[in-house]
């Protein structure tokens, strides 16, 4: 502005030196700035198309902030579930360790009594803690599964929560690069406005010389008026100057005739002798001579009048001639001054139609500005709270592994005790094989012996105990019977609920994935409409400038002198190119890989509980074909 003021101290001459030096002035300062920057009204439709293209990308960032709470709420709500799930396998674990226990208390004691109703019930429960444990190795594995679902929610919103933050940092740099351009064009308008004054500065200028102008030039026509009339006034003395110099030459001939007859009469007098004539008639030549002499003064003065008024028409013509002259150059003068003058109007006219427009595109900047300024805030304060939900988050995530990993080390203590468990079962049931072996043994020797005695004897004594083990083994035998088939039925029917919710939850994850993937390519044809919308307007709007640029350097090129310098124009398309293509090409890679994210989850989990299910069911008929 010091550079300013100092010109504007030492003057400008004219209104196109005043613009093409505050053109330049311009250009060298977007060169030094930007090397390659279009003017304000070019770049208003590109600020238009980046401003719709950040609008756009602010409505993909909450959707996907929307979704991330979502996948948050749904990580969360699992976890919770599988605490509960954990604390309740801990418990059936328990359960199944205070069972274990009772189991084999009861095995000691068969072990000591040897009783066969005992091996059966032991034979019983073994089967349902098998069973059990079947359950609670299914229910470790889905709560496994769960909690790595729930981990990869949370790694996904970090990965939201990290696009949303470059996104903040790419809409806060697309801030401030308007901020920047919002003061280069205030800079250019008030460089317009210096330029506007100095313009009608200039005008009034003209319009005081003209006024002068036409005055003096008033006043010379008003003097050249009065000479005229003078002169006319002049010339018709000289007409009654003349008519008296014929009137007199007249005269002087009559009396030039009076002398012709009057010597004619002295010369008749002298021969008739007569001395009284004589005297009669140099009297009357006396008279007729100073007559005469007194005319031909007077005819002298005449003719020297009559050359001083031919001397003064000769100065009335060369005055007229010069005033002539003068009028034409006045008139010439005005002519190039109304033409000056017309060339000042049209260039303040278009000097306000551009301060109109750079004050429209400024308070249309400004109302953007405010607006990215009320996003940008929005954006800092959803990125402040996604950090705080993020540590949260990560606090939870240590915690959620830290009791994962002290679950696994309790379910691997716990496999481990039900391990040894299983091999205590084992050996008792070994033991218990053996001790059916003898008693088989000693129920084959007491049978023959019965057998020897009933060949001895018609009747066969048994005890009490075995009249009531015979009574009671087929109604316990049925009993039994009935509970392992309902109890396989009830599992049948477990495993078929579970396979329907899992398919189910697959229809529901494939049906999410197609929405997702409908989402997205409505996004990406969005995206491409606004793309295809904004070249269009860049191209009409280069179109226009170049047609403009054409029209002005035709009317300069007819209207302007020789060495008037002219601020060049740059299009749009050579400084800036496509300033919104890599912007959009990265939210499309942001947003194609977040549908991917979206896309991949589901089918993984889906994949892993398939799988899942097909080991569980190997396991049980391996369990069923061992029993």
């Amino acid at each position: 502005m010091e550079g300013l003021e100092s010109e504007n101290q030492e003057g400008i001459g004219s209104v196109r030196a005043a613009i093409s030096l505050y053109g330049e002035r311009i250009n060298g300062r977007k060169q030094e700035k930007l090397k390659t920057r279009a003017p304000l009204q070019e770049n208003s439709p590109s600020k238009a198309g980046e401003l719709h293209v950040a609008k756009i990308g602010i409505d993909r960032l909450n959707e996907t902030r929307v979704f991330a709470e979502k996948e948050k709420a749904c990580a969360e709500a699992e976890l919770s579930t599988a605490k509960s799930m954990a604390k309740e396998l801990a418990r059936k674990i328990e359960e199944a360790n205070s069972k274990a226990r009772a189991q084999n208390s009861e095995l000691n004691s068969v072990r000591k009594q040897g009783r066969s109703a005992k091996s059966l019930e032991s034979d019983r429960q073994y089967e349902e803690v098998i069973r059990e444990l079947e359950d609670v190795k299914k229910e470790v594995s889905r709560l496994k599964l769960d909690l790595a679902s729930a981990l990869e929610a949370n790694a996904k919103a970090e990965k939201e929560i990290e696009a949303s933050r470059s996104k903040a940092m790419v809409y806060s740099q697309s801030v401030e690069e308007l901020k920047e351009e919002i003061e280069e064009a205030n800079e250019e308008h008030v460089l317009v406005e210096i330029a506007r004054i100095e313009a009608d500065r200039e005008r009034r200028e003209i319009e005081a010389k003209r006024e002068a102008e036409a005055d003096q030039f008033a006043k010379n026509l008003e003097a050249a008026r009065k000479r005229i009339e003078d002169l006319k006034r002049e010339i018709n003395r000289t007409k009654e100057l003349e008519s008296k110099l014929a009137v007199t030459k007249s005269d002087v001939e009559v009396l030039q005739n009076e002398m012709e007859l009057v010597r004619a009469m002295e010369r008749k007098d002298k021969e008739n002798g007569s001395q009284k004539g004589d005297l009669e008639g140099r009297s009357m030549l006396r008279s007729a001579q100073a007559e005469l002499d007194a005319a031909k003064k007077e005819l002298g003065a005449i003719k020297e009048e009559g050359f001083q008024f031919m001397a003064s028409m000769d100065q009335i013509r060369k005055e007229m001639l010069r005033i002539s002259k003068e009028t034409e150059r006045l008139k010439k003068l005005g002519k190039k001054a109304d033409s000056h003058v017309q060339y000042l109007n049209s260039k303040l006219l278009k000097a306000k139609s551009k301060l109109e427009s750079a004050a429209a595109a400024e308070e249309r900047t400004k109302g953007i500005v405010s607006n990215l300024s009320s996003a940008l805030q929005q954006l800092k304060n959803e990125t402040e709270g996604a950090k705080q939900e993020k540590e949260t988050i990560d606090n939870e995530t240590q915690n959620i592994r830290s009791k994962n990993e002290k679950a696994d080390m309790e379910i691997s203590s716990i496999e481990e005790r039900l391990q040894a468990a299983v091999k205590e079962l084992e050996a008792a049931k070994a033991s218990e094989l053996v001790a059916l072996k003898k008693l088989k043994i000693a129920t084959e020797k007491a049978m023959k012996a019965r057998a020897s005695a009933v060949l001895k004897s018609s009747t066969l004594t048994i005890s009490k105990s075995e009249y009531d083990y015979l009574s009671k083994r087929a109604a316990a035998a049925q009993a039994v019977a009935d509970k392992k088939v309902a109890a396989s039925r009830a599992w049948i029917e477990a495993l078929k609920a579970g396979e329907k919710e899992m398919l189910m939850r697959a229809e529901h994850l494939e049906k999410q994935m197609r929405e997702a993937r409908a989402m997205e390519k409505q996004k990406l044809l969005e995206a491409e409409r606004t793309s295809i919308d904004k070249r269009k307007m860049e191209e009409q709007v280069h179109e226009t400038n170049w047609t403009e640029e054409n029209e002005e350097e035709g009317e300069e090129g007819s209207t302007l002198p020789v060495g008037a310098a002219v601020a060049p124009r740059k299009s749009l398309r050579n400084e800036n190119g496509n300033r919104g293509g890599p912007r959009r090409s990265k939210m499309r890679r942001v947003s194609a890989s977040s549908a991917a994210r979206i896309a991949q989850s589901p089918s993984f989990t889906i994949k892993k509980k398939r799988k899942v299910m097909p080991n569980l069911v190997k396991f049980l008929r391996d369990r069923r074909n061992e029993k």
